[in-house]
């Protein structure tokens, strides 16, 4: 099995020594006049095209892969600065608020209503809870994870500019 190419098709009978001789010659000849081999070239020309698309390919996905990484550790950080800013509720008064065209209810003391209806609170919402966080916060978790604020005073400003001449008080409970 070591036979060259050249050896085994002799062998075979599908090439003749004299056709052998002359193709070397050619070539030989050829690249004395600084001809090349476009045979070669075309292949060198594709597998140097191909390599140059595979490392393409391969730096756009290391890019998606980084730039999915991270929005990961992106989410990650907003949703633990929403856990550790939490604000314990918990009392007999309901706040309603629209999240996501729907509204829910949260049950917070009286004071937290007041602190919610003046601006100063915000709600989030994270592994399942919703929970009441400063409103400082709600910019440095917007920049972040949008998705994770359920519920701030600045989301209610549209509303508010449709109806100019009739605002709705803040104490209204529905």
């Amino acid at each position: 099995m070591s036979d060259s190419l050249r050896d085994q098709l002799l062998k075979a009978g599908l090439a003749k020594e004299q056709d052998l001789r002359k193709v070397k010659t050619q070539k030989r000849q050829k690249r004395r006049r600084g001809e090349a081999d476009t045979e070669q070239d075309a292949a060198r020309s594709a597998a140097a095209q191909k390599e140059a698309d595979q490392r393409a390919r391969d730096r756009t996905l290391n890019r998606r892969r980084q730039e999915e990484q991270q929005r990961a550790a992106d989410e990650h950080a907003a949703r633990q600065m929403v856990i550790d800013a939490e604000i314990e509720h918990g009392g007999d008064v309901r706040f309603n608020f629209t999240h996501k065209d729907r509204i829910r209810p949260i049950y917070v003391s009286a004071e937290q209503r007041q602190q919610l209806a003046d601006g100063k609170l915000a709600i989030a919402r994270t592994r399942g809870r919703y929970r009441l966080i400063p409103v400082e916060l709600v910019e440095k978790i917007r920049a972040r994870a949008d998705f994770l604020i359920a519920w701030s005073p600045t989301d209610q400003s549209s509303d508010e500019a449709a109806y100019p001449d009739h605002p709705v008080p803040d104490d209204l409970i529905w």
